[in-house]
Formats: C-alpha cells, structure tokens, sequence
C-alpha cells in the first residue's frame, strides 16, 4: 500500500519549528529524536545554510570501498533493490559506519538530484558533517529513524525525506553501516523507512553468517594448533583475541589481555587484505627485551575472499616448524596405543564385548560402538584395528562434533586447489585419504551434519572419494569404526541420521558396558591408574586405603573410566601421605540424568530442565559447589562445559561464573 504523503500543514508546522530552532533556540513541535539531533547539530557547529555535503579524498573513498565488509556483502542486495526504485522517484544509498557514502542507486532523476547536494559516494553524512538526516541520524539513535522535509538541520537538505535503518553486526555495539532510502519530501512511495530496514535485515543475516563460519574457522584451526603443543593464539578481523591456550598466556606477554600495540599495528594491513600483504604467513616479533623477545608465525584465516582472522604460533627455538604438509603427514603415520589387551577388568559384560570386538577385528565389516562419555570407545577402536590385518596401516580418528559444520567435508573429504580462500595451495587430502588401507575412527558420529552423511553413503557404497571443488573420484580402501553416545536408531526416528548410512554401519553393533555396571571391576582399574598416576605425579608407594576403596566401589561414575582416572590422578597429587584416604579422593554426587527413552529423548541442543530460579544451582545462596566440587565435576565431565552444566544442574552462564570467581582454567 502506497505511503500517505505528508500534509501542508505538516510542513508549515515544521517549518515554523525550524525558524522558532535557529532564531531563538526553542524546541516546540519536533519528535524527540529529531530535537535531540537538532541539538547535536548546533553543538557540532553545523551551518544550516550548506549547499553540499563534504567530501572525503578520492583516496580514502577507494580503501573505504576496498575494506568496508559490509559493503562487500551489500554489493548485490543494494543492486537488486535499486533497481525496484528506477521509476519511483527515489534513491537508494549505502554509508559505512562513519556516514561516508559508497553507493547511490535507484531512480535516475532522484539520483542526479542528490549529486546537487552531494548524496552521492564519498560524501560525509554523519550528523558532525551534514546535521539532521537519515543517515547521521540513525548512526548516532542506533535504530530507524525517518527525517521529513524541515526536520533536517540544513535547509537545502529540506526538499527531501531521507530514511535510514542500522545494520547491526552480531556483537557490535556500533552499527557496521546505514541502508537509506530518499526521495522527494511529498512523494507518495515508496515505504522509505520499510524499505531501508528490509535491505538492512538481509545485509545483516550476510553479516551473521560470515561471523559465524570465520568463528568456526579460526576456533577450528585453534584446535587443530594446540594438537602440536605449540603456544598459539586466535584473533578476529580486528585483531581481537578470541581464544588462547595456557603456553600462549605463559609465553606471549599481552596488554590487558589483548595484543601489544606493536603487534596489532603489525597485523593490521594483513587482516585488511591491503595490497602487498603475504596471503598466508608472515612471521613478526613480539616484544620484548633480549632474551624475551619472540619469534611468532601469523596465519592469515580468510572467507570469500576477505581475511577473518589469524592463528598465531610462538616459532619453536631450534629446527623449524613443519608446515602444514608435516602436520598431515605427521596424521597419516598415526598409529594405535591401544590392544585388547590394555583393557582392564573381568566383568562379564566387558569381556563379552571384547569378544565381539575381537570378532569384528577379523574381518572388514563397519563397527558401531555404542556407550557412554568415558568408557573407552576409541581404546577399543584402537584395539579392533590393531588387532586386525590393517594394523601396520593408518589409524585416523576424527572427532566429529568437534568439527565446525561448515569445515566437516572438507576435513573428511579433502578438497582441490583454489577450493577455499586461505586454504593450502595444492588442496589437502582428507580424513578418508589420510586412513587409505586403513581405518578411520568417527567419534560422536551421530553429530555428522547430513550433507556429510549423503558423501559418506557414497564412499561405503562405492569406495571412492571426490574432495570439495572436484569431480574425479579417487578410490579409498577404509575401514570405518564409529562411535556414539546416542542411539542410532533414535537419532534415525528424529530425522537427524540417514536410515540407509545407519544400516551401512551399523553392521556389527557393540555395546560398551558404562563402569557402575562393571561389577568388580573398580579396583582393578584403580590400581592401574594408581601406577599411571605415581609416574605422572613424580611419587611411589601409594597405596588407597580400605575406607577410600569402598567409596570408589559405591560411586555411580558418571563420567566412567575417565572419571576414574581423573580422580586418582588428583588424589595422587594431592594426598599429603602415601595412603589416600576418602578425602584426597574429593568425590562429588553428581545428579546423572536417567538414560533418555525415545518417549523421552529430548531434541538436541535442548539442555535437560535446570532446578532453581534463573538456572542458579542449588544451594547458590549458600555459596555454591566449591572449588574441588567444580573441578571434580569437570574432570568426570572431560571438561565439556554443556555436559559439566547439565550434570550439577545449572545453565552454562552460571557455571562459566563460578569457574571466573574460582579462577579455574584448564
């Protein structure tokens, strides 16, 4: 429906508003935005007899165009929608966050008519250059704002109606441009202030999705870095620290947790994608004085195109670092730890599925191996395949929740040169090629995305591999082992699983009995990781107690073998004799949820019903699970926040907060 145009006598009383503003100051007749505007513009010295806009250099305006990410994801949706306006009487502008303009589009005379005013690109609309307008105004107000006719400062603005609406990035407190419509103060369409927000919303979306795929991509290649050891660090497009590990903070000094100044200005040009940058890594120092002072390598991560971000790695002191290649390589030669025969206990429910992994150890067929966090599913993963005819071959695990949706075929399949931005070169090989003659471990398979099971389908039905950006298939001989905490068949119910990927693997099903119902088998455990732990603690002679033994034998286990073993690794370090007594062994009654039903089975990524008000634990007001609490409940958890949340019964944020107060880091 056509907008109603605004009366005369709307004009004639902001008109009068206006002269009464200039002549004597007063504030009568205007909406609040537009008096505070007014006053902002009085405040900046604006003159309100400007005949145009104010121009930034050629130059500027060209690295503006160049470097503005929200332009560049702008560029088609401002051009399809312009083209909407070319009979309407209006124009269609883009401006960036300082209220520089970058592009005008729309109807031909409405955009020869703003150049007279200098609407055009390269003009400065921000309120401190231009006074009231669409464009400044919505900058400084954060939401849409329409300015009609003598609403605006300037007078020679005043034959128009501008309407702006902010692009609002996730995160940011500051809008990442202005969308605005403008048009003649009377024209009757269209629907400026609508329209302005419509192309707004989707330039955003734009935004949110590049965020979310560099996230994923500079955490990814976070994890992948910290596999090696090595002190390494992420950073966003603005040279923001997104995370870190502990031999970063312990080697990198930083400044008030960010990066030195020096080295930002460093990698300033580099995360702009600025002519005559190295496209993949360049190396710089980190201050410091003498000894101090660092060699750091700095991978560019880059989207489409555009930088979104940078790994940087403190340099090893003595051989250098392999490249990416030596990592891969390193990959493939990967080889078991693991044997049946490193499987402790005597329960009959244990040896039972030893005996039918044993069975599926002498032949090829596709493993399922079902259980809970922590009962060892890749050790028996380890322990089909080294038992197998593959055991002098590659044994590659891949994590699949782990692996950000958007990297999960390109890790599992490889992809061909030129495929990614900021990829390798030359393409890189995949998981399935990595394990070729051997096998390939899927942990948390039932987190594969579907398009990654459609792929995987292919290579169990035909053997053959075709890597992203490619078409010729490549044969594989892999044998697949996979391992879940869900049911499969559930996961096939809810439509999150492949029922025809589920029969290809689930051919042999093994079930991994979780530890409270290994009857017997606790203090076998627990004397071998007595021993492991004497090692890894620097002690001997430690024995547990009968008291401390009982209390192992009674406890639930959520968390399983691991669990196990994390505990006496920390009674070990912490027991103030050689005997470990109940109380070294900090055990924390963890409420376990019961196993979900498919009645019951809740969908994923719903968190199981929080107790307490605001998601608070029980018990906040009295202070809390304390400090050992926590940490047992993360070790028994593998220090997986989601689980260790859900497990004591809060939401994430709560725990997050007690981890900060207690400064518990992994």
């Amino acid at each position: 429906m056509a907008a109603v145009s605004p009366p005369t006598s709307l004009r004639r009383r902001l008109d009068l508003a206006w002269e009464r503003f200039h002549a004597q100051g007063e504030l009568e007749g205007v909406r609040p935005e537009i008096a505070r505007s007014w006053r902002r513009a009085h405040v900046h010295g604006v003159d309100p007899a400007l005949r145009r806009a104010p121009l930034v250099p050629a130059e500027d305006l060209a690295r503006r165009l160049e470097e503005d990410e929200a332009y560049g994801l702008a560029r088609a949706v401002l051009a399809e929608f312009a083209g909407r306006l070319r009979e309407k009487g209006h124009l269609l502008a883009f401006a960036d966050a300082e209220g520089v303009v970058l592009s005008v589009g729309g109807d031909a005379d409405a955009v020869a008519a703003g150049e007279e005013i200098d609407l055009c690109p390269g003009a400065r609309w921000g309120e401190a250059a231009a006074g009231t307008n669409g464009i400044g105004t919505t900058l400084v107000e954060r939401e849409p704002v329409e300015v009609v006719a003598s609403e605006h400062f300037v007078k020679a603005w005043q034959r128009w109606t501008t309407a702006g609406a902010p692009i609002l990035a996730p995160g940011a407190a500051e809008p990442a441009g202005i969308v605005a419509v403008a048009g003649g103060w009377d024209a009757p369409e269209p629907q400026g202030a609508l329209l302005a927000a419509a192309v707004a919303a989707v330039v955003a979306e734009r935004l949110r999705a590049r965020q979310g795929v560099r996230d994923a991509l500079v955490r990814y290649a976070l994890r992948s870095a910290w596999e090696s050891g090595e002190a390494v660090l992420a950073v966003d497009r603005r040279g923001r620290i997104l995370q870190a590990n502990e031999a970063a903070r312990r080697s990198l000094p930083l400044e008030d947790g960010e990066l030195p100044r020096g080295v930002r200005e460093r990698l300033a040009p580099a995360l702009r994608g600025s002519p005559g940058q190295p496209e993949d890594e360049l190396a710089l120092d980190w201050p410091g004085t003498g000894e101090e002072r660092r060699r750091v390598l700095v991978s560019i991560e880059s989207h489409d195109g555009r930088p979104v971000g940078a790994l940087l790695r403190l340099a090893r002191r003595g051989p250098a670092r392999a490249g990416h290649a030596g990592h891969a390589a390193a990959r493939q030669k990967l080889t078991t730890r693991y044997v049946f025969g490193s499987l402790v206990g005597r329960s009959e429910r244990l040896r039972a599925a030893v005996a039918l992994a044993e069975v599926a150890a002498r032949n090829d067929l596709p493993v399922v191996l079902q259980g809970e966090s922590g009962t060892g599913k890749e050790l028996f993963a380890q322990g089909v395949h080294a038992a197998s005819d593959r055991a002098g071959a590659p044994f590659v695990a891949v994590n699949c929740g782990a692996i950000p949706a958007p990297l999960v075929e390109a890790e599992l399949f490889g992809y061909e040169p030129g495929t990614f931005t900021g990829g390798q070169r030359e393409g890189r090989a995949g998981k399935l090629e990595d394990a070729d003659g051997g096998t390939l471990f899927l942990d948390e398979v039932s987190e594969l995305p579907l398009p990654a099971q459609t792929a995987l389908l292919r290579v169990l039905q035909e053997g053959e591999v075709i890597r992203l950006g490619g078409s010729s298939p490549r044969r594989v001989n892999v044998r697949i082992v996979a391992a879940t905490n869900r049911r499969l068949s559930d996961e096939v119910s809810a439509g999150r699983f492949r029922q025809d990927l589920f029969f290809r693997l689930s051919v042999l099903h093994i079930a991994i009995p979780p530890l409270r119902e290994r009857a017997g088998d606790v203090p076998l455990l627990a004397q071998v990781f007595l021993e492991e732990a004497e090692q890894r603690v620097g002690r001997s002679g430690l024995e547990i107690s009968d008291a401390a033994l009982a209390l192992l034998e009674g406890h639930p286990w959520p968390g399983n073998v691991r669990e196990l073993r994390n505990v006496l690794l920390r009674a070990s370090a912490v027991a103030a004799t050689s005997i470990i007594e109940p109380s070294d062994l900090m055990l924390v009654e963890l409420r376990t949820p019961p196993p979900a039903s498919p009645a019951s089975a809740q969908p994923r990524g719903h968190a199981a019903p929080v107790p307490a008000a605001a998601g608070e634990p029980p018990g906040e007001a009295e202070g809390g699970p304390g400090r050992d609490e926590l940490v047992a409940a993360l070790d028994a958890c593998g220090w997986n926040i989601a689980r260790t949340a859900t497990t004591l019964g809060v939401s994430r944020m709560t725990l997050y907060r007690r981890l900060r107060r207690f400064g518990i880091t992994r």
